[in-house]
């Protein structure tokens, strides 16, 4: 018996969503933990997108109001959007 599949249920695109203002950076997708900057060949750098929280003030002002800094870590391209809360959420479930 063959059982249809569909697309993954992401608990983070409910959780996270994504960035309705931009300021001068990258906005996150909703749920986005990977970089989707595009090299010279035209492949994903795929580095793991982290909130920067030691973000230089005069960098941090760019954003949107509301929005936190996020980094890739290795091509270190930056992004704006919502607090990863998923990640270390404040309330017990």
């Amino acid at each position: 018996m063959m059982v249809e599949a569909g697309p993954a249920d992401i608990q983070s695109k409910a959780i996270q969503p994504g960035t309705q203002a931009t300021g001068q950076y990258h906005s996150l997708l909703p749920g986005q933990t990977v970089c989707t900057v595009k090299n010279e060949k035209g492949e994903n750098c795929q580095g793991h997108v982290k909130q920067w929280q030691t973000a230089p003030p005069e960098i941090a002002s760019n954003a949107a109001p509301g929005n936190t800094i996020h980094r890739c870590q290795r091509c270190f391209t930056i992004y704006e959007g919502p607090a990863q809360e998923y990640l270390h959420p404040n309330v017990k479930r």
